[in-house]
């Protein structure tokens, strides 16, 4: 997956690192049914669309963890995201 995303951005392969781990860690091992998120931590990891609900309810400001708005965070996240996807 590495060396398509570096083919594919160049010298911008490292911003999508982040998301290419995370979708790793998210999938649920063919072996033992979990993902290796939910094996090391117990729990269920926060979704894009997690994160938008928690800003629409209020149930936690995550744009001051995400250093920027969360309509502007989830639309490059969707644009990263894609981009692995097509990978």
């Amino acid at each position: 997956m590495l060396y398509h995303v570096v083919q594919q951005h160049g010298r911008q392969w490292h911003k999508f690192l982040p998301l290419m781990t995370w979708t790793l860690r998210e999938v649920p091992n063919a072996t033992t049914g979990v993902s290796p998120y939910m094996l090391v931590y117990g729990r269920v990891p926060r979704s894009p669309l997690a994160v938008l609900k928690e800003s629409w309810t209020n149930e936690r400001d995550v744009s001051l963890q995400l250093g920027k708005q969360v309509g502007d965070y989830l639309r490059d996240l969707k644009d990263k995201l894609e981009s692995v996807a097509d990978l």
